[in-house]
């Protein structure tokens, strides 16, 4: 029988408590990477970081002003929107139609999925500024509609399907996380000279307390017009 030593008996022991310290590491990391991506998810509730119905998506304090339509453009079709659909940010969602409520804020989708469209905003296709907005994130989702807004490069396309089969398409031009308190509203979602699309999400720091982020995502996007087609007077 071979006897080891007191200093080898001593760094053995070293030696496994080193490996048993780091395999209770590693397994903390583990579980703290599982809880975090669980809670992102929202599959373990929200832990007061998720924005929810009351949550303002747009902006408040608006007066609209009437849109003036483009003095020259195919003529537009009146079919009701139905889709929103941006390739590039994964989104294929369903429009509704919203406006201003009695305390003059832009009303917000009651869910994580839909896009609403402003009653006070141009329509597709008839020129001006047609406005949407939808949640970044959602009590007990995680991720909503226009979560991947903020992956948008200049040139992706937005295209607005109507119930008709008519297709709007527009491409980014602009995209800026602006705080709430210093946004130019009324040139954010007021009338423009050209056909353009706003689309506006949340962005910024939530505050828990209120339920409300402080600043927005704003993406501009100027509409692809088919040159190949004659301009037609608007009636």
């Amino acid at each position: 029988m071979k006897f080891r030593s007191s200093s080898e008996v001593a760094s053995d022991r070293l030696s496994r408590l080193s490996v048993l310290v780091m395999a209770l590491g590693i397994g903390a990391l583990v579980a703290a990477g599982v809880l975090f991506g669980l809670s992102a998810t929202g599959i373990i509730g929200d832990g007061g970081l998720r924005s929810g119905p009351g949550t303002v998506t747009g902006f408040g304090n608006y007066t609209p002003s009437p849109s003036t339509p483009m003095p020259f453009a195919p003529t537009p079709s009146a079919s009701a929107m139905t889709r929103l659909i941006i390739p590039k940010a994964e989104v294929d969602a369903v429009l509704v139609m919203l406006g201003i409520d009695e305390n003059g804020v832009m009303e917000s989708t009651a869910n994580a999925y839909d896009v609403a469209w402003y009653d006070f905003s141009a329509r597709p296709g008839t020129g001006s500024n047609a406005v949407f907005s939808g949640h970044v994130d959602y009590h007990d989702v995680g991720e909503a509609v226009f979560w991947n807004l903020r992956d948008l490069q200049p040139g992706d396309v937005i295209d607005v399907r109507l119930a008709d089969g008519t297709s709007y398409k527009y491409s980014v031009s602009a995209m800026n996380c602006m705080p709430v308190s210093e946004a130019p509203i009324s040139e954010i979602v007021g009338p423009t000279q050209s056909e353009v699309v706003t689309l506006i999400t949340c962005c910024g720091t939530f505050n828990s307390s209120t339920r409300q982020y402080d600043s927005r995502l704003v993406v501009r996007a100027d509409r692809i017009v088919d040159t190949t087609a004659p301009p037609q007077a608007l009636p």
